[in-house]
């Protein structure tokens, strides 16, 4: 975390600032808000008003949960309203995993098109070229090793896709070699998560040690790979709102949340269309909140809405965890209201002040661990 790509924090803040009133998409808001996060501009958002108290239910959420269900990704488990609609999210255990959810029938014709695809570009400038095309390690399964192009094969970096199939829904693991990793590492790799990995019906809850697919199942206690879960929420009820967690194993520390406020704060001072934005901008709770985990950091706040009545939220946490860690990793949760065609705070919000606080309360309160750390 901090200043990463030599872009100062009040300029980057102003850039997503600048993002959002021209109506950036959601998806791509959060990734730049969360660039602020790290180096330290989020804060801005937070050095106007005071905090409110702690709102904890309200009757509209009250009866959005009063009938739950369990949602799994990565390490973690929540529980969302089973009105919640749920949407597949990052799912990285080493290289980004693709889910074809009851296509399993597909696998062989998926794989074969991508080694024809590749033979094909062996005609061209590129210069690909197919290594290998081999059943996989699991029944169903297929390899393709290939060089993606003349520069790849001359360095060496070869590209290593398993199409693994697991019940009715098939997976697709692209991984690929590097300065660490020979062919034969990556390929005890991808037979490690073909071997390890099983169907999972998304109401299921593995009770075992491993991370939850969308639709499989990966059982694992190494903490070997690299992982990277998130899943997002919308809520029928709730059709401007929108909910975002994810998890990060190996992701890097730096400086504390509140160090990043504070810095942040001071960069405010230094634009001053940012201070008088800002300054319209009232803080409804700010500080640490405890989690399963241990203790994080929160910052709630309400955006007044650029043109006419009304306002919008945004609601920001972090947990930082134990780098390389998969039994404590680090994870983060944002919510917004206000939301009209993928768009954060297009319009005004439909909930309160009060109802967005205790979205976000039960919501935040059930993420946990499914397998908490001894």
């Amino acid at each position: 975390m901090g200043q990463a790509d030599g872009i100062s924090a009040a300029a980057r803040a102003k850039q997503v600032i600048a993002m959002s009133d021209m109506g950036l998409r959601v998806s791509q808001f959060l990734a730049e808000l969360l660039k602020v996060m790290r180096m330290g501009a989020f804060a801005l958002l937070f050095i106007a008003g005071p905090t409110d108290a702690r709102t904890m239910t309200t009757p509209r959420i009250d009866q959005m949960f009063a009938t739950t269900k369990p949602v799994c990704f990565g390490r973690f488990v929540m529980d969302v309203p089973v009105s919640a609609t749920v949407v597949p999210g990052s799912q990285a255990f080493g290289p980004n995993i693709e889910s074809l959810p009851n296509d399993v029938k597909s696998l062989a014709r998926r794989a074969k098109a991508k080694r024809d695809e590749v033979q094909a570009r062996a005609l061209t400038k590129s210069k690909a070229e197919v290594i290998s095309f081999v059943t996989g390690p699991t029944p169903g399964s297929w390899l393709l090793s290939y060089w993606e192009d003349k520069i790849a094969k001359k360095v060496e970096l070869q590209n290593i896709t398993g199409f693994l199939a697991a019940g009715p829904h098939g997976f697709i693991y692209p991984d690929q070699t590097g300065d660490e990793e020979t062919p034969n590492d990556v390929l005890k790799n991808i037979t490690y998560v073909a071997t390890h990995l099983r169907a999972r019906d998304p109401n299921e809850v593995p009770t075992d040690p491993g991370v939850c697919l969308d639709v499989g199942f990966i059982a694992d206690d190494s903490g070997k790979f690299q992982e990277i879960f998130g899943i997002g929420l919308r809520f029928p009820e709730l059709p401007d709102a929108s909910f975002s967690v994810s998890s990060n194993k190996d992701a890097q520390q730096g400086d504390s949340f509140e160090d990043r406020r504070a810095e942040a704060k001071r960069a405010a001072f230094m634009v001053a269309p940012l201070a008088t934005l800002f300054n319209k901008v009232k803080t409804l709770r700010e500080g640490h909140l405890k989690v399963q985990q241990g203790q994080g950091s929160e910052a709630l706040f309400r955006r007044p809405m650029e043109e006419g009545d009304g306002h919008w939220h945004e609601f920001q946490f972090e947990y930082t965890g134990k780098q390389f860690d998969h039994r404590n990793p680090s994870w983060d949760a944002s919510l917004f209201t206000g939301i009209n065609h993928d768009q954060a705070g297009a319009k005004p919000s439909s909930l309160t002040d009060a109802e967005a606080v205790a979205l976000w309360d039960r919501l935040m309160a059930s993420v946990r661990l499914r397998v908490p750390s001894k």
